[in-house]
């Protein structure tokens, strides 16, 4: 690789791939002409997975004063060199991307003549593809935007329902099957042995929603909510006992998980539709500290994006989506565009840092036969960034994501 030099001013990199770990080092010299050098070292380690995974692997840096560098390695790169001048503020900024995510690792240094330092920068899931269980078809379907690019399907869990990914950038898909497994992960789209997730308490899972702050992995079963470490390592699981707030979870078709570990669930009891927010510690005596019924009349999928909670609402009368606070306080409900509105929004899909993408598509528990309509839509709450993608079948582009026995 070429590196980009200024006079008398280099940072060489290194990196090591020992046992599917990445270890980067950056040891040398930084000044500008005229001025004592300075030294800084970076390391980072990534998930074991991500050696045999990643795509490509990517460094950038910036800061006052200097012009930003960009460097890409082959995968297995062991060592670059480049320039980079002392100063302050200077970024480092890993990327490491495998088939299905971006894991991003940043870190920023004041790099002063002659001081030397550590660098240590520590990659988590950043960005992903769109991820979205086709559960009729048994497959998922990976796309990069709602174009259709780059679509890719996999069949790694009969009746996939629901799909999250942990701050590794591994996906982790819930089965509505009765006979199992229950929950597998992947480490991306490409992924041909998923790992079944021993512990997990029943089969014929409806929602799974991933802490990525704390590594738990929420879900329900239609009976109970639970929750169980995925990370750094599989471990203990707990029984979340809503039972004590007398909240029946058997009418829950999605969960969502905020920044602060506060759960947020939609629950559908017999003309009772309300959506929940729930203190989970201590599990066995949870708190519900807000709720929000208003203007909904079924509450199917549950999704935290930035400040706001939105909920799908799918009624056949109505069809929209409500964006609450996270005090569960009323702010917006959109029906899509007057031209071209909701068939029956239902399941948020899994996406990191892109416009919220919905299963769309009608609703009708009563009929007992299949839709012949589905489509995803991403969209914003006023509509102007409306964008559905796809019809129903099990080609390229098309979707059968869910029956009437399975809604």
């Amino acid at each position: 690789m070429k590196a980009r030099t200024l006079p008398g001013s280099t940072v060489k990199l290194a990196a090591a791939l020992l046992l599917g770990a990445v270890s980067l080092l950056l040891a040398s010299c930084f000044y500008m002409p005229g001025v004592a050098g300075g030294k800084a070292r970076a390391g980072l380690v990534l998930p074991k997975f991500i050696a045999a995974d990643t795509t490509s692997l990517a460094l950038i840096v910036g800061g006052p004063g200097m012009d930003p560098l960009f460097a890409t390695y082959p995968v297995g790169t062991t060592s670059v060199t480049l320039s980079v001048p002392s100063g302050t503020a200077r970024t480092f900024t890993l990327l490491a991307n495998t088939p299905s995510v971006t894991l991003k690792g940043e870190t920023t240094v004041d790099l002063q003549p002659g001081e030397t330092k550590d660098i240590v920068l520590t990659p988590a899931a950043d960005s992903s593809q769109i991820i979205v269980p086709d559960n009729a078809t048994g497959r998922l379907v990976q796309v990069a935007d709602l174009s259709g690019a780059g679509w890719t399907t996999s069949t790694p869990v009969t009746s996939p329902y629901d799909v999250d990914f942990d701050d590794q950038g591994r996906i982790y898909i819930a089965s509505n099957s009765y006979s199992g497994p229950g929950i597998v992960r992947i480490n991306d789209i490409n992924d041909t042995s998923p790992f079944t997730l021993t512990g997990v308490t029943g089969t014929n899972i409806r929602s799974i929603a991933m802490d990525r702050t704390r590594g738990l992995l929420y879900y329900t079963d239609g009976f109970s909510l639970w929750r169980i470490q995925v990370t750094p390592t599989l471990g203990t699981q707990e029984l979340v006992d809503l039972s004590s707030q007398s909240i029946s979870v058997s009418t829950v078709k999605g969960i969502a998980v905020d920044s602060d570990g506060f759960v947020y669930i939609g629950s559908n009891p017999f003309l009772a539709t309300e959506v929940l927010k729930i203190n989970p510690n201590p599990a066995a005596s949870p708190s519900v500290v807000a709720s929000y019924s208003g203007a909904l009349a079924f509450a199917y999928d549950v999704l935290v994006n930035g400040d706001f909670v939105y909920v799908s609402d799918p009624s056949m009368s109505a069809p929209k989506i409500v964006q609450l606070d996270k005090n569960l306080k009323f702010v917006n409900s959109f029906s899509g565009p007057v031209s071209d509105p909701f068939l029956g929004p239902e399941r948020f899909v899994a996406v990191m840092n892109k416009r919220i993408t919905v299963v769309d598509q009608p609703h009708d528990i009563s009929s007992f036969a299949l839709t012949t309509k589905a489509r995803l839509v991403s969209f914003d709450m006023t509509g102007g960034l409306w964008s559905p993608y796809g019809s129903y079948g099990t080609g390229p582009g098309q979707f059968e994501f869910y029956n009437s026995f399975q809604y």
